[in-house]
């Protein structure tokens, strides 16, 4: 279990990590099932998000009033901001965008009245995810210019900066773990695996989605009871579910003739 936070707000619960797990599992659907580009983006901001709200959490001075202490954001909240606000530029109609923004109401007025969370936590919370997702749109013609190997050191180095700044809360080395991961393991699939992934086979994305998802919960239940008090556990447990949904899936996917490969080519992120 992750531990808890010294803010009374922004203690981990079974919910919170519920939620984390949610937050893969969408993410990995995208991934498996639709598009391993956009799969990879908006898991690697959600994690990036979420790390970010704690780091903020952990660093940055609270508001101070006559009855608490008001932080300036929810990491969760945060997070499903970030996730949702990302499919807003993809959209057209109107109700799609509102569709997006549905799932960040409802997780804001689940901590609102499940577990008090001051609302000037929650507005800050949507703002800043509001913000990340922003920005990476605004960024994407810099780091379309990039390099790639560039943008392979940087998705390592950035995990391990966050981990040193996570450190003091060992519980949390489980975030900067699913972006090394993840960042890993996305590279080695575009290199070794390349599985294609077959438009509008609803059996093949079912099969796909019930491996993944269940092997996430595997890991999550195996996670919450095992000695994972270390650091270098923790760590080594989000590395394994970062590379499980971004280059193990699809392997075994592609073993089992569900996908196929897709030639010598391969598609750059």
């Amino acid at each position: 279990m992750l531990s808890d936070m010294a803010s009374p707000y922004l203690t981990q619960g079974v919910w919170s990590e519920w939620l984390l797990l949610s937050f893969m599992i969408i993410t990995g659907v995208i991934y498996w099932t639709l598009s391993k580009r956009l799969g990879f983006q908006v898991l690697y901001l959600t994690v990036l998000s979420l790390s970010f709200g704690f780091i903020i959490t952990m660093y940055f001075p609270y508001l101070y009033t006559e009855e608490q202490l008001l932080p300036l954001t929810h990491p969760h909240i945060q997070a499903s901001m970030t996730l949702f606000s990302f499919f807003i530029p993809l959209v057209k109609r109107r109700v799609e965008v509102m569709l997006c923004l549905f799932p960040p109401l409802v997780i804001s007025v689940s901590y609102l009245f499940i577990q008090n969370t001051p609302v000037f936590s929650i507005v800050g919370g949507i703002l800043i995810g509001g913000f990340i997702s922003y920005m990476y749109y605004r960024s994407l013609d810099w780091m379309g210019a990039m390099p790639e190997p560039y943008l392979f050191a940087f998705s390592i180095i950035l995990p391990l900066f966050l981990g040193g700044l996570i450190y003091p809360e060992t519980g949390f080395l489980l975030l900067p773990g699913i972006l090394l991961g993840a960042g890993t393991g996305v590279t080695l699939e575009q290199f070794k695996v390349r599985a294609k992934i077959r438009p509008g086979n609803m059996t093949a994305k079912l099969l796909s989605l019930l491996l993944g998802g269940s092997g996430l919960v595997m890991g999550y239940l195996i996670y919450s009871f095992g000695p994972f008090n270390f650091p270098f556990m923790t760590l080594a447990a989000g590395i394994s579910a970062g590379l499980w949904l971004t280059f193990f899936v699809p392997l075994l996917l592609l073993v089992t003739k569900v996908y196929e490969q897709q030639g010598k080519s391969r598609e750059i992120f």
